[in-house]
């Protein structure tokens, strides 16, 4: 087993490594290395305990790292677990990067409106199904939901599929529904007005496609790169762009540490980073969840098997182990109206919060704040940046996006119905399959943030994408 120069409780500040753990995070300096494991096993301690190796200057090969994640929520948790100086380590999510990169070279003007999203993005896409239209027979093709064609614009981009040809031979993984080729040439048409349109509106991006200019500008510059290493945490959310954008941003002879969890991939890319250009000889596995109760746990393994939760093209997806630790059997209830589960929810986190941390988790942050409307003293899971992660007891409140990585010791699910989980907006646009892949991840992040007890609550029928094997759970009905 690899040894630390400096020792574990000196290198991380609060947090050490734990059995197999130490073998990652001092892990040869000199190579690359990909670690996957379930919920709970400590995946994101080791990142940052490795960035830290790294950035040590007692550490062989040692020099600056990045340390890079999805969502702003975890950067700050990132930080709460290494209260002390990080040395040499930057915490930043990969937009930052993306954008200050860009802007370093000159391809990131100033001011807001340059990345296209939300409302403008669709009016967009729109604008662009409506001028491919033209260009073809009578066909029900264009008359499928914008979201659709936002979606797989989308995926184009993070693929970094730049010629007709390559998106025609492109395995679509992701999307179950298969496009024929006629279909896949329409598109094309519709990606092609697409960026003209924005272009002409004077908008260089969207948030899919900076991890290719990222990538294309760095095979371009021959200035020093600024990171010896650059260590990935929730790599599975990362579109295989942005992770070759980081692979192209670390100097010669440096490293990129991956780590990852294919049962909680919630942005739809169903890509393995083995086609990403990582260099590594063995791949390390984590099964043994650290963090939920055995009673936990079993939910979390039963929805692990679903057939929504399969990642087709996948073959990385870690098979949980059950803990030891012992707890309470989560409970299901159900409520007779939404404002009897609104006040259950309520009266719940509120006894609870008074000794621990109670996340109040919803597919929508209109939901989730909702279930806690008129409670004092909330705590909204922002996802704008913050210097510090409280961990005091109270209530959280926020979407199963914003609760990624984190954990609570007790979870609340409120809205649990099968009108609303799998999205019918999805079901929609997307299909049936599509829309209960991305929300059964979603919801077994949520379901796997507890460490102690989990609440879910519906009013009329349970969603298909929670498992109810006898046992599983405490069910009562008000």
């Amino acid at each position: 087993m690899a040894t630390s120069p400096v020792g574990g409780a000196g290198l991380g500040g609060r947090i050490t490594p734990r059995g197999k753990q130490s073998d990652v995070v001092y892990f040869d300096p000199g190579q690359d290395l990909v670690v996957l494991g379930t919920a709970g096993t400590g995946k994101t301690t080791m990142a940052v305990l490795r960035a830290k190796y790294l950035a040590h200057p007692m550490t062989p090969n040692h020099g600056p790292v990045l340390l890079v994640t999805y969502n702003n929520a975890l950067v700050r948790y990132l930080r709460h677990l290494v209260p002390d100086a990080l040395g040499d380590v930057a915490v930043e999510t990969y937009a930052k990067f993306a954008r200050g990169y860009l802007a370093s070279i000159g391809k990131m003007p100033s001011g807001w409106g340059n990345i296209l999203e939300g409302g403008r993005l669709r009016t967009t896409v729109a604008r662009a199904v409506t001028s491919a239209r033209l260009e073809f027979a009578h066909n029900a093709f264009f008359d499928r939901h914008t979201g659709f064609f936002v979606d797989e614009l989308a995926w184009i981009a993070d693929m970094g599929i730049e010629a007709l040809d390559d998106y025609l031979k492109a395995d679509r993984v992701g999307r179950k529904t298969a496009l024929m080729p006629g279909h896949r040439s329409a598109v094309w048409r519709i990606r092609s007005h697409y960026l003209q349109h924005r272009a002409a509106d004077g908008v260089p991006y969207d948030w899919h496609d900076l991890a290719s200019a990222v990538r294309v500008g760095l095979g371009n510059d021959l200035r020093p790169r600024k990171y010896r290493h650059i260590v990935i945490d929730e790599g599975q959310d990362l579109s295989p762009e942005a992770i070759r954008s980081l692979v192209a941003a670390v100097q010669p002879g440096g490293t990129v540490c991956f780590f990852g969890d294919y049962h909680q991939q919630i942005y739809g890319q169903g890509l393995s980073w083995r086609r990403c250009g990582l260099r590594v000889g063995s791949v390390d596995r984590f099964a043994d969840n650290l963090r939920n109760t055995t009673q936990i746990a079993r939910v979390a393994i039963a929805m692990s098997t679903m057939p929504h939760m399969a990642a087709a093209g996948v073959d990385d997806l870690v098979v949980p182990v059950e803990p030891a630790a012992d707890g309470t059997i989560p409970t299901l209830l159900k409520c007779r109206d939404r404002a009897a589960e609104i006040s259950e929810v309520q009266r719940v986190a509120v006894n609870q919060s008074a000794v621990g941390t109670v996340g109040v988790l919803a597919r929508t942050l209109e939901d989730a704040s909702r279930a806690v409307a008129g409670v004092p003293g909330i705590r909204r899971l922002k996802e704008s940046p913050s210097e510090w992660w409280d961990p005091s007891p109270g209530i959280y409140y926020g979407t199963y996006h914003s609760a990624k990585g984190l954990e609570f010791d007790v979870v609340i699910l409120p809205f649990a119905d099968s009108d609303r989980l799998p999205n019918q907006e999805v079901v929609n646009t997307l299909g049936l399959t599509d829309a209960s892949s991305r929300d059964g991840k979603s919801l077994y992040v949520a379901v796997t943030r507890a460490k102690a007890e989990l609440l879910v609550t519906y009013t009329s029928a349970l969603s298909p994408l929670l498992p109810r094997e006898p046992g599983l759970w405490a069910e009562v009905a008000q």
